[in-house]
């Protein structure tokens, strides 16, 4: 339970940071580039971006988080922000769980 505490706290602080980091100037862009994309959606595509290269990064990346990247990017070039929610909360929950993986103790034979 305590890595899944730290899972989630992970991904509020990433939310928070990325969007205060970013502010509105990436807003202005993804809706210039997807002007029916919703700020939602467009937030969602960016924190899970992140997240997906953080663990890229710190090779914990699992397969099931680059796949739902790949389907909410699939959806943004559609400009269906539901599916853009959906998919790219599941490639963040998939990378920050890969990354907590790192701290799960090794199991000896």
């Amino acid at each position: 339970m305590n890595v899944l505490r730290i899972a989630a706290r992970m991904a509020v602080g990433g939310s928070l940071l990325l969007g205060g980091v970013l502010g509105s100037g990436v807003h202005a862009a993804d809706d210039a580039a997807n002007p029916s994309l919703t700020d939602e959606a467009s937030l969602a595509l960016a924190n899970a971006t992140s997240a997906v290269e953080k663990a890229k990064v710190k090779g914990a990346l699992w397969t099931t988080a680059t796949g739902a990247l790949t389907q909410a990017q699939e959806a943004a070039k559609k400009q269906d922000s539901a599916a853009v929610i959906q998919h790219a909360a599941v490639a963040s929950e998939q990378a920050f769980l890969g990354m907590a993986q790192l701290g799960y103790p090794l199991m000896g034979n």
